[in-house]
């Protein structure tokens, strides 16, 4: 695990960004909301991520253009009901966690809607390997399967895995 996370870290150019707890009532003004996955009813790989329009930040995904939507001017209540109706795709998940993505400085670039899955599924609530890195401007996001989730689903043929 460690090695995937090294490597996919070596990749990325920027600052890593953190990702701390939140409350809907964070969320002012309008927003932009990206939902990324939802691709079949056990999709693991799920995500909502929700940044303020004309931020100083832009979110860019490193996925293929079909893995993901973007909507635009959604007012905070709508982006945050719209991300939870998506997340809902998933028959498997217990419930979703919003949390904000923090810069160094405790600016807030946005925030994440994901899943949580019961803990005797897959022995951990939290599937995802979320990082979000700042060059300029943008933040890229990439998005993997905790490895050891990803190796026992691979092992069993029971889901097949986003390319």
């Amino acid at each position: 695990m460690l090695c995937a996370v090294l490597l996919l870290s070596s990749c990325m150019g920027g600052k890593r960004l953190d990702i701390r707890g939140a409350v809907p009532g964070d969320l002012q003004g309008t927003y932009t909301l990206i939902l990324y996955g939802c691709s079949y009813p056990t999709d693991l790989e799920n995500l909502a991520i929700l940044y303020p329009e004309g931020g100083p930040v832009t979110f860019e995904m490193y996925a293929l253009k079909t893995a993901y939507t973007v909507q635009n001017g959604l007012p905070a209540d709508e982006a945050l009901k719209r991300a939870e109706q998506f997340l809902k795709c998933n028959i498997i998940a217990a419930k979703t966690q919003l949390s904000k993505i923090v810069g160094r400085e405790g600016t807030i670039a946005g925030y994440e809607l994901r899943s949580l899955y019961p803990p005797y599924k897959f022995a951990m609530t939290d599937v995802l390997i979320v990082n979000y890195s700042l060059k300029d401007s943008k933040v890229t996001v990439y998005i993997s399967l905790d490895p050891e989730i990803q190796k026992n689903l691979d092992s069993s043929g029971q889901l097949p895995h986003r390319l």
